[in-house]
């Protein structure tokens, strides 16, 4: 779930005379036609960051905020009629909610109302960066079917939106036996104890998180009336929130 941005409410639009088309739009630093973000304070349409597979921008966007330092910007071809759009915080450094976004959007000239969806999201191109990483791996089986391992150490953690890399990095850091004894080992301790407020605190959303990868409670075989093939895993939206 995508936070409400901190810096929506009091934005900054400068009075610089610029206004946007409604199409047609081209990174004002380099030729590239997709992947492009407004920047919500001076106007300016940059390229988005390269992905990891050489597709994406080239870092113009993330470069000018690093001059700026303007915290907010849309992924043009992502707005809807509603008034909805991929807006993502350099400052936050994640994918946000902007509850103004028609206003500040009408601020360049841009009528939300008259928007066509014609970009993918973010989401959606994570999306297909991992199916495209999935054929790949499927491939190096020799066309063989995967068969689903279940039980304590083989539970899986949903994908939020944009939270790949923090799956990687918990799943590792719960595979360190030191982590293991000082969250997973002392939950129960660390439960007993926690404060009136367990939601913000570190370390019982580490302990909640690291039973929950390795207890195997999560990592059960689907029933067979399930149209799921696979267990659905941990949703660390609490333990996301915090850190």
């Amino acid at each position: 779930v995508r936070q409400v941005s901190k810096h929506a409410e009091n934005l900054l639009q400068l009075d610089n005379g610029v206004k946007i088309p409604p199409s047609g739009w081209k990174c004002s630093k380099c030729d590239l036609n997709n992947n492009l973000w407004l920047n919500l304070t001076d106007g300016m349409i940059l390229c988005g960051r390269k992905f990891y597979d050489g597709t994406g921008g080239n870092d113009h966007a993330v470069h000018h905020f690093k001059e700026c330092g303007y915290p907010l910007a849309v992924k043009l071809g992502t707005i809807t009629k509603d008034g909805k759009g991929d807006v993502w915080s350099y400052v936050e450094d994640d994918m946000v909610e902007d509850p103004h976004l028609v206003k500040h959007l009408a601020h360049w000239g841009i009528n939300a109302a008259v928007l066509e969806k014609t970009d993918k999201s973010m989401i959606e191109l994570e999306l297909d960066c991992n199916q495209r990483l999935g054929e790949w791996s499927a491939l190096q089986e020799s066309n063989s079917e995967l068969r689903p391992l279940y039980g304590p150490g083989y539970t899986g953690l949903i994908n939020l939106g944009n939270s790949c890399y923090f799956n990687s990095v918990m799943q590792v850091v719960f595979f360190v036996q030191d982590f293991v004894q000082r969250y997973v080992e002392t939950a129960p301790a660390i439960f007993e104890n926690a404060p009136s407020k367990p939601a913000t605190d570190f370390h019982v959303q580490m302990a909640k998180l690291g039973c929950g990868l390795l207890s195997g409670k999560y990592s059960q075989p689907p029933p067979e009336s399930s149209k799921d093939k696979y267990s659905k895993g941990v949703s660390p939206h609490m333990f996301k929130n915090l850190v």
